[in-house]
């Protein structure tokens, strides 16, 4: 073998191996009259909810094969107009439309107040039997602000603020709630987290926000998925409702 082929064989067998993949794959599907349900989600965390909602869509459509995609919102709506989906649950964008997208709302979502239980702010809340706290009692402590990338530049454009943010404190920022909880768990300070975000940990304390926005949470699908009443799309978005 050459030193150019010997430089190529691992591209090469990649190449072999996805072929055969490939058409295994193809086979199975053909075999089982099986397709695929693509969901297009936001956040990790909210895998926990789609599981919930996908147990049903399971036993009544068992050739049904989950994939799932994560992205930003922006992208998924792309992939969505293209085919490329067939659904996105999220908090609704509110500068998209598209005539053949359609939003199904869910509920409205809040976002509470997480910190580490050692904190002297948790400790007096919890000492005083409170279990929301305000923006004043926040102010003076440590951030963490979850920001996704593609948000991040018009986050601090203007002097607009999506969170209240107090500019003569250090704070922090990050790309996802990974991250987020990583600094919460550290005990660096406090962050502002939608309610399908929110983990139970042992370390970790939750208080409501009594000043918090809310935002519409649901799922973005085709509009001729909820004329098919048959479509494993329409019992997704139909149990969601009744799980959520």
């Amino acid at each position: 073998m050459t030193n150019v082929g010997a430089a190529f064989l691992s591209d090469a067998n990649i190449m072999i191996d996805t072929y055969y993949h490939s058409v295994d794959r193809i086979k199975s599907f053909q075999r089982k009259a099986s397709r695929s349900l693509r969901i297009g989600y936001m956040d990790p965390h909210t895998i926990n909810i789609i599981s919930q909602i996908l147990k049903s869509v399971l036993l009544s459509h068992p050739n049904v094969i989950p994939e799932f995609r994560h992205n930003q919102t922006d992208a998924n709506l792309s992939h969505l107009i293209n085919n490329q989906l067939d659904l996105i649950i999220g908090m609704k964008d509110a500068k998209f439309k598209d005539a053949d997208i359609t939003f199904t709302h869910l509920r409205d979502e809040y976002f509470f107040v997480v910190m580490k239980n050692d904190l002297p702010l948790a400790k007096v809340l919890k000492d005083s039997g409170k279990t929301s706290v305000t923006t004043e009692d926040l102010w003076d402590m440590h951030q963490i602000i979850s920001i996704p990338p593609y948000l991040l530049k018009n986050f601090f454009s203007r002097g607009h603020r999506i969170l209240p943010v107090n500019d003569n404190v250090d704070n922090a920022i990050c790309s996802d709630s990974n991250e987020t909880y990583g600094l919460i768990l550290a005990g660096f300070g406090y962050a502002y987290i939608p309610e399908h975000e929110i983990i139970e940990h042992p370390d970790l304390k939750v208080f409501a926000w009594e000043e918090s926005p809310h935002a519409p949470f649901g799922i973005y699908s085709k509009a001729s998925a909820l004329k098919d009443r048959t479509s494993p799309e329409y019992t997704f978005i139909h149990n969601a409702k009744e799980t959520l």
